[in-house]
């Protein structure tokens, strides 16, 4: 509840699913006019009552994990991804994750996503759009040499999913 008003929103689960004391996490970004949002980051404190809905949505990778992986996130798309990772077996499959936000900074999760690269658990390409530009969707086969042998999960805002949405469709 925000100021006696009760919101719902829906965040994505980023803790790992067998955590001992069967505590989850999400993960929140503030952003401007957020009611939900900046109530979490500033205001909530130890003790607040949340209340949970069943999960929802259909932004999963199934079963079985397919061999080679690719996912395209920006800003706080990364968060539902993030959620994936670490709950995957190590070398359960070939992973790339191609994330874009305005600077190394910027990048939710960036040490972790960093660390992961760095064991090999997955290849990371970061694009910085202060120094790099939009993510270019169309220049994706240049990132990723087999870009159509990986099935790709997309999350971010939405011109990057209609710009991804548009490629897929003409490349057929």
């Amino acid at each position: 509840e925000v100021d006696g008003v009760r919101q719902w929103r829906s965040y994505s689960l980023t803790s790992r699913t067998d955590r001992p004391d069967r505590c989850v996490a999400i993960t929140v970004k503030a952003i401007p006019g957020g009611v939900v949002s900046n109530h979490l980051v500033r205001r909530a404190t130890v003790g607040t009552i949340v209340h949970l809905d069943q999960a929802a949505g259909d932004f999963t990778l199934g079963s079985p994990i397919p061999a080679k992986i690719l996912f395209l996130t920006a800003g706080s798309g990364i968060t539902p991804v993030m959620g994936m990772l670490r709950n995957l077996d190590p070398g359960a499959a070939d992973i790339v994750v191609v994330h874009s936000a305005p600077s190394a900074g910027d990048v939710i999760f960036g040490g972790e996503l960093r660390m992961l690269a760095h064991r090999g658990a997955i290849r990371l390409a970061e694009i910085h759009t202060d120094t790099d530009g939009v993510l270019d969707v169309a220049g994706l086969g240049d990132l990723v040499a087999d870009l159509a042998e990986r099935q790709t999960w997309a999350c971010g805002p939405a011109g990057l999913l209609d710009a991804v949405e548009s490629h897929w469709a003409s490349a057929d």
